[in-house]
């Protein structure tokens, strides 16, 4: 029987690295780090390996066709198969970030959603049929986080397909370097629109793949503490990695939103960040 393989994206620290070290203790079969960055992914597989563990290691730029066509001919030439994939890699502006709105969401939804979506439409024909698919998203992926009743319909229409959804994030690109993206009703915030197209992404893949066993599920690991948020947060990369590990591992079904505490919420629901996380919101 061919061995179960794992592959984890933007994994050379923070969330990424505990994932991949809680799934190299729990998962059966190789385990692949991932990183942009060569050197910065070697050294943190040659430190999991000084703590004992065995991760492997293969160059992944999600942003870089290039890079995402060598990191799948690989896996075709060594005529292997990827029965889970954590989509993790993203990237967040703070409030204090001094480059033009405009830059800002066209770097986080290119990151976030775009660079998802390409590689993991890349990638699918070497997923197993019943694999798994977790994306890793956000409380700002909550639907409700979008102002607007007419683009929330959009987002949430069960005929959505990816072709439309990518006109739709396109759109809001326009309306930000129009700046009309607060009038247009997607509010102010570019990395809640990344990730309500990614939730978006994820429960469209998932009606897609259903027929071959395939689950698709967004997690949202909390406030986590990382560089991205220069060490902000409440929650340790090691703990929010222990709910996205019980997502992945062990899936209560498929199109999931699932918060960090593993309740499962309603993606078009109230916001839970007031009646699970007790925010006034």
């Amino acid at each position: 029987m061919p061995e179960k393989i794992a592959v984890v994206t933007g994994a050379n620290k923070g969330l990424g690295f505990a994932i991949v070290k809680g799934l190299c203790k729990e998962f059966k079969g190789p385990v692949y780090l991932t990183s942009r960055d060569a050197e910065r992914g070697n050294k943190a597989c040659n430190e999991l390996q000084k703590q004992g563990y065995n991760p492997k290691y293969h160059q992944l730029d999600v942003t870089n066709e290039k890079s995402i066509s060598t990191f799948c001919s690989f896996f075709r030439s060594q005529n292997k198969k990827i029965d889970l994939l954590i989509n993790n890699a993203g990237v967040l502006f703070l409030n204090d970030s001094k480059e033009p709105k405009a830059s800002q969401a066209e770097q986080t939804l290119l990151v976030n959603f775009f660079a998802l979506v390409n590689f993991t439409e890349a990638i699918l024909p070497l997923v197993n049929e019943n694999g798994s698919i977790l994306n890793i998203t956000s409380s700002s992926g909550h639907l409700s986080r979008i102002p607007s009743e007419e683009l929330r319909k959009k987002f949430i229409d069960p005929n959505l397909n990816l072709e439309q959804l990518t006109v739709l994030m396109e759109s809001y690109l326009e309306s930000v370097k129009l700046n009309r993206d607060v009038a247009d009703g997607w509010g102010d915030s570019p990395y809640v629109v990344s990730k309500v197209g990614v939730n978006a992404y994820t429960f469209m893949l998932n009606r897609q793949l259903s027929d071959q066993g395939i689950l698709v599920n967004c997690f949202h690991p909390g406030y986590v503490m990382s560089d991205m948020t220069r060490g902000a947060g409440s929650v340790t990369p090691e703990k929010a990695a222990e709910g996205a590990l019980e997502c992945a591992l062990q899936p209560a079904g498929g199109g999931l939103y699932v918060w960090h505490n593993g309740a499962i919420v309603e993606w078009d629901g109230p916001d839970p960040r007031g009646f699970i996380d007790g925010k006034s919101v």
